[in-house]
């Protein structure tokens, strides 16, 4: 019979060896996305990383962020990235074994069982997201679309299942000599902040979260063969940018941003576009244009790329202090 053997906290070598040696990894399952969250919350957010191993040999590290509250009486955790936040990102667990589903039903009754207040947004990568079955009084389960572009269809096929008005678009960016490349210098990055700054102001209540110039920096002084700025220019001026993350074959769209002033030139249409073409030109398997949050301006946006469209569904799991508060409130 399969048990868990060991759980015992992880160093730093063996998180980045299991997130390199994983095929479903991104990069918010890495140690220096955690490490980011860590250093823009003061220390409020702190990586937590566990490794657990199984009766059988098989070992899977689980990249917990955690982040306390009233003096530390209640932890709220998350797979993985920051625990607060409207859209949590992809957690999961990490491993370079074969799961079974009695790995996953394990992992996932120690989960709910232990982390009574976790935040778990399953990872679309993995397959085993697709057999995770919960049963708890204090979970809430809520269902996102990711949607995703598959670059081994090539440059020609993927443009062709572009939908027009967005193919006018990037045609549009590029009869307006817009120039897309990758920012060069903190200054670049400086101006993008700029940008985002602008794009806040017309978002308005639509905004999910605010993050500082400071979150921008930390981005900027890490290794940028993870993560990078792509700034679209017009003329000498950069009017719209986009961060993108690099690893294991995949491209993530994390965040992007226009001048309202310009947005009629269609810069973020022949971003991603040259995003795409970049990720086909550099052998990566798939770009990731993440969730829409509810957002129908976005998903349309979205979808306007002839992306795939895969569930990758939130979980919550309440402490029960916070779930009996929460459902009184709601009576």
């Amino acid at each position: 019979m399969l048990t868990i053997s060991e759980i015992r906290n992880a160093p730093s070598n063996e998180w980045d060896e299991m997130w390199q040696s994983c095929d479903y990894s991104t990069y918010y399952h890495s140690r220096e996305w955690a490490e980011i969250w860590q250093a823009y919350s003061n220390g409020r957010i702190n990586p937590n990383p566990q490794k657990v191993a199984f009766s059988d040999g098989v070992t899977v590290l689980l990249p917990f962020s955690r982040q306390s509250y009233y003096g530390g009486a209640i932890n709220r955790f998350s797979l993985a990235g920051p625990p607060a936040g409207s859209l949590p990102f992809y957690g999961n667990w990490l491993s370079s074994d074969t799961l079974t589903p009695d790995h996953v039903n394990l992992l996932s009754k120690h989960l709910i069982n232990t982390y009574r207040n976790l935040v778990w947004r399953l990872n679309p990568f993995d397959n085993n997201s697709k057999i995770i079955s919960i049963q708890s009084k204090y979970t809430s389960r809520k269902s996102f679309v990711s949607y995703m572009i598959d670059l081994s269809k090539g440059e020609e096929r993927i443009y062709s299942d572009i939908k027009k008005n967005c193919r006018n678009k990037i045609q549009q960016g590029m009869k307006n000599k817009l120039v897309v490349r990758e920012a060069e210098n903190i200054n670049e990055w400086k101006k993008y902040y700029g940008i985002y700054q602008d794009t806040v102001k017309r978002w308005g209540k639509k905004t999910l979260y605010l993050l500082g110039w400071n979150f921008f920096e930390l981005l900027y002084n890490v290794d940028n063969k993870y993560s990078k700025l792509w700034l679209t220019w017009r003329n000498n001026k950069p009017i719209a940018g986009s961060i993108c993350f690099y690893s294991h074959q995949k491209v993530l769209i994390w965040h992007s941003a226009s001048l309202t002033e310009y947005r009629n030139l269609r810069p973020v249409n022949l971003s991603w576009f040259e995003i795409i073409k970049d990720g086909i030109n550099k052998s990566y398997r798939w770009v990731d244009f993440e969730t829409a949050g509810g957002n129908k301006g976005l998903i349309g946006f979205k979808k306007s790329f002839g992306p795939q469209e895969i569930m990758s569904d939130r979980i919550i799991n309440w402490h029960p202090i916070i779930y009996y508060a929460k459902n009184i409130m709601q009576k």
